[in-house]
């Protein structure tokens, strides 16, 4: 049944009371969702493509360039425990690293795990009701208190269904007679995530690792880890057995059969060991086929950084270099994708007409454009002037198609489209390689029906027209990082380095990703790397984005800035007598009272 059909019948008169409220809420919620960043890569070479006979990890996960930094390396040891690699602050364990035996790292998995409900609402009496089954049932009611730093404690009641709390009863929205939103995630009541994160850091083999990871289940990741021999991934979480539907739009509460079946079991979450291709890597891309024994998600990463990746790890054997050269790769697939779009038959001659059919300035400007896009390898450099001219093809490309029927640039319809395109496989990507038939390539603006090709002819002139304007007339002047920057900001919003040249994008491994359809600026990057390469007698190297201080006066404040420019790493050893030479000799001891 397609996910629409649920909702025909179905008639909201107007908004769902609170409907904006939840709107900003979501908007705040997604900035604090630090383990849930949507970009990320891992990957695990096994020892038959590793130049040492040894296996190799690597992991990098991507953020704002902020500071402080949202990572912080460090070391735990005790009499039966040790462990060094990657932490958030407040989180007592090692989220990827290194415990002398096995390596794991982690990315986001895109799972979608929580579905919305619409409820129909009936005030009664001093209460309200729900329908449930074709009966009215009571909505319960509990109260929070929230504290927050600097304020007084806030109290709120909670209105919950049998799906979860209505979202817009926040804020104190009213809710009367018509339809309240509910929130379903899956229960955590009882959950051992934190000891099966403890279990994973202790773990001494592959397998191992892999049995603890299956108990994660209060966060949707791809792990993936290693040990000198073998190489394996598991996705964590937990995942509803839906009824029916999929739970991309909101299901109707009062009927049972959109309602959740328990959980689907840890044992068919996806997984692999030791493949026959040598390698296994993740980078936030679909996983899982059509048809898999479960549903983990709807909604992934663009693919890109996922066959950069396959093309990398299959190219050759591999040692640390070679892994540190894959964690700082500048090439995109997508150029390679959008080439072909160009010359398919149904396309290359209508193409060619619209380019010939346009004004004569333009003309020249669309011929410069796509004979530069077809002779462009891909490398997205800061200094390749080819590079700009793909980027502002993009970026101009999603205008024409779009902005027509969803600007101005300031509505909330153009705005809502930009963020969504962040989130997950873009509809820019989407009609770029296909939907021919699409209805967003008519210019409704004009008298005449515009197709795909005389679009994308526009498209290729008013590339180069906004470089034009944004890089000057001397085109062999231009560079991808002028219009792309490197810029690191406070929590003040105030820059304290930058702006520098970036190369990459969203679909490189190398990411710098910006916003498709607004500017250049570099929303999203790199925020930490390691690398465990288990031919050496000291496995783990990394790097920070920023520091390991959130001291502005600190001399580490900044000081891991020059070393990620320049793909430097730092060793972490894990054997004592190695100690002295990287962290010094200074230490602090804190011993525990009685």
């Amino acid at each position: 049944m397609a996910e629409a059909e649920k909702l025909q019948g179905i008639t909201l008169n107007g908004q769902i009371p609170g409907l904006v409220d939840i709107s900003k809420a979501a908007s705040q919620l997604s900035d604090l969702n630090l383990l849930g960043a949507t970009s990320s890569n891992n990957w695990a070479i096994a020892p038959q493509r590793s130049r040492t006979g040894k296996s190799l990890l690597a992991s990098d996960s991507h953020g704002p360039l902020g500071v402080p930094s949202l990572f912080s390396y460090v070391q735990i040891r005790a009499p039966k425990y040790q462990a060094s690699g990657v932490t958030i602050a407040g989180l007592p364990l090692v989220l990827g690293g290194f415990n002398g035996k096995v390596a794991w790292s982690m990315t986001t998995v895109m799972g979608d795990n929580q579905d919305l409900f619409l409820e129909k609402i009936k005030r009664q009496g001093n209460g309200l009701t729900y329908e449930a089954g074709g009966k009215w049932q009571p909505v319960m009611v509990r109260n929070e208190t929230y504290f927050v730093k600097g304020q007084r404690p806030t109290r709120e009641a909670v209105y919950e269904t049998r799906h979860g709390p209505l979202l817009n009863s926040a804020k104190g929205t009213a809710l009367a007679n018509g339809f309240g939103l509910a929130l379903q995630a899956p229960s955590f009541t009882d959950d051992k995530t934190l000891d099966a994160f403890f279990d994973l850091s202790r773990a001494q083999n592959v397998e191992k690792a892999s049995d603890a990871s299956r108990e994660i289940r209060a966060i949707a990741l791809n792990l993936v880890f290693a040990d000198a021999s073998n190489i394996g991934w598991q996705v964590t979480g937990r995942y509803p057995n839906r009824r029916e539907g999929e739970g991309l739009l909101p299901s109707p509460g009062w009927e049972g059969r959109y309602d959740w079946d328990g959980y689907a079991d840890p044992m068919l979450h996806p997984y692999d060991q030791d493949p026959a291709q040598g390698w296994l890597g993740t980078a936030n891309q679909r996983v899982i086929p059509h048809g898999y024994g479960m549903q983990l998600s709807n909604s992934w990463a663009a693919p890109e950084r996922g066959e950069r990746l396959a093309e990398l790890a299959g190219s050759a054997k591999h040692d640390s270099r070679s892994v540190i050269a894959m964690q700082y790769d500048q090439t995109t697939t997508f150029a390679a994708k959008l080439k072909k779009m160009f010359e398919a038959p149904g396309m290359k001659q209508p193409l060619k007409q619209a380019i010939d059919a346009l004004p004569e300035a333009d003309r020249s400007k669309a011929r410069e454009a796509f004979t530069r896009l077809m002779a462009f390898d891909g490398k997205l450099s800061p200094t390749s002037a080819d590079a700009a001219i793909y980027e502002l093809f993009l970026q101009e490309s999603m205008k024409q198609i779009f902005l027509d029927e969803l600007g101005p640039e300031s509505s909330a319809a153009w705005k809502a489209f930009i963020a969504n395109g962040d989130l997950s496989y873009s509809a820019q990507a989407d009609h770029l390689l296909g939907r021919e038939d699409s209805p967003f390539w008519d210019d409704i603006r004009t008298p005449q029906k515009e197709d795909k090709a005389v679009i994308l002819a526009r498209s290729l002139a008013a590339a180069i027209s906004a470089g034009d304007s944004q890089l000057g007339g001397d085109h062999k002047a231009w560079q991808w990082g002028k219009l792309h920057r490197y810029e690191w900001k406070n929590a003040n919003g105030q820059t304290v380095r930058g702006p520098l040249a970036a190369g990459g994008d969203h679909t490189t491994l190398n990411t710098a990703a910006f916003a498709w359809g607004q500017d250049f600026t570099t929303t999203r990057a790199p925020s930490m790397r390691f690398i465990v390469d288990f031919g050496q007698a000291e496995p783990l190297m990394g790097q920070n984005g920023t520091g390991q201080s959130g001291n502005p006066v600190s001399p580490n404040y900044l000081n891991g800035i020059d070393a990620w420019l320049k793909g430097q790493y730092i060793g972490l050893p894990m054997q004592p007598q190695n100690f002295d030479r990287v962290y010094g000799k200074t230490r602090l001891t804190l011993t525990p009272g009685k």
